[in-house]
């Protein structure tokens, strides 16, 4: 499981593997001297007006979504479903249809609204909505288009964010590490999406950028540092856990890694000890329609590598909507060669890039809801 493959939810997946068993927390605001969002009535069959729509994309990342937002006093484990039950679907197959095994009577996106309490006391409406409508999956650039232009449409909002799993972009973006941008790139190469009109163009929301001034005291005080999850014992297992799978390699001479060979920097659990906050503001994000993860740094100038938020940009200027990008760092860059110099295969570098975020991308996702829950409670306080 990845990112790539964690977003039909019709068939629930473990999030996590049996050993990581820790819940995420319960959200305790007094440590900041703020208040946990407070869920707003919604009337039967209406998509409600919101200021903003935060949007996200896996299964991880709408349970960590829902935590923050919605559930916060309690504590949320990995294999936890029953608050998805008082979600609402949304589905207009006049338009679009979902990425699911029955797409005729399924929702394109699940929703709930929230009251968010800014900096100013002014209560904030905001849509919050899990996407069944990805650019690397049908209905492909043209589904994601609609869905995005119905959310801003019917909820009129004034800006969009999207927030989820990312790979990193540098050697210096540790696991679990959560960063905003304001700016994305758009590369796409499947067939599916030929004729994409703005291909290879670059996108800025020039008019707004989120309010940093909540970053410093949610980071230090409420977000999750990533040893607890991914430590020596964790690692054992899942470098076990990778000698264990063929790896695509049929022969009988398969390498076994070590900790040496797959252990960089953004992986290293002295590193992790803070969970990392990082503004780009100008810094392009990469939107690829395939799974893309780094092994160097020819990524830069990227801050982080994802798949569907240059679209959301495109039709967010369309729309004259302000928009931004918050993500969590589920896949750092994953090392080419081994400790003695050997080239270590495509496919286990994407088999060991997915037992990292089946282990680890529930517990990131919180880390970058929590970035996006700061950024909107920060509106009205002075910034750069």
């Amino acid at each position: 499981m990845s990112r790539y493959t964690d977003i039909n939810i019709s068939t629930p997946q473990i999030l996590t593997a049996a050993s990581n068993t820790l819940p995420l927390p319960v959200v305790d605001w007094t440590l900041i001297n703020q208040t946990s969002p407070t869920p707003l009535h919604i009337e039967p069959g209406e998509l409600p007006k919101a200021d903003t729509v935060l949007v996200t994309w896996t299964s991880a990342e709408w349970s960590a979504l829902d935590h923050v937002m919605l559930n916060s006093l309690q504590e949320r484990f990995p294999q936890d479903r029953d608050w998805r039950k008082n979600w609402l679907g949304y589905a207009d197959n006049h338009e679009v249809s979902p990425y699911c095994e029955s797409p005729e009577n399924a929702p394109i996106f699940y929703f709930q609204l929230v009251s968010v309490n800014g900096a100013d006391n002014q209560q904030q409406r905001v849509l919050l909505v899990k996407s069944q409508v990805h650019l690397a999956h049908p209905p492909w650039l043209s589904g994601l288009e609609s869905m995005t232009d119905i959310l801003l449409r019917k909820s009129e909002a004034k800006r969009i964010i999207s927030t989820g799993t990312a790979g990193g972009g540098s050697i210096t973006d540790m696991l679990g590490a959560a960063i905003v941008t304001n700016k994305a790139h758009i590369l796409l190469a499947k067939p599916e999406n030929e004729g994409c009109p703005y291909n290879h163009h670059t996108f800025t929301c020039e008019s707004w950028f989120p309010s940093t001034s909540l970053y410093a005291s949610t980071q230090h005080a409420l977000m999750f540092a990533m040893d607890q999850v991914w430590n020596n014992n964790t690692i054992d297992d899942a470098i076990t856990e990778l000698n264990q799978d063929p790896q695509g390699d049929q022969s009988d001479n398969q390498p076994t890694y070590t900790y040496q060979d797959l252990i960089n920097a953004p992986l290293d659990p002295a590193n992790l000890k803070q969970a990392q906050i990082k503004v780009s503001k100008g810094q392009p994000l990469l939107t690829t329609d395939y799974y893309f993860i780094e092994g160097k740094e020819p990524s830069d100038p990227y801050c982080f590598l994802e798949m569907d938020d240059a679209v959301i940009a495109h039709q967010a200027e369309l729309a004259g909507v302000d928009y931004a990008f918050i993500r969590n760092v589920s896949d750092p860059i994953v090392v080419t060669h081994t400790a003695n110099g050997e080239l270590i295969p495509d496919s286990v570098r994407g088999n060991w890039s997915g037992i990292i975020y089946k282990r680890c991308g529930f517990y990131s996702s919180f880390n970058s809801v929590m970035m996006c829950w700061a950024a909107i409670a920060g509106e009205g306080e002075n910034r750069e």
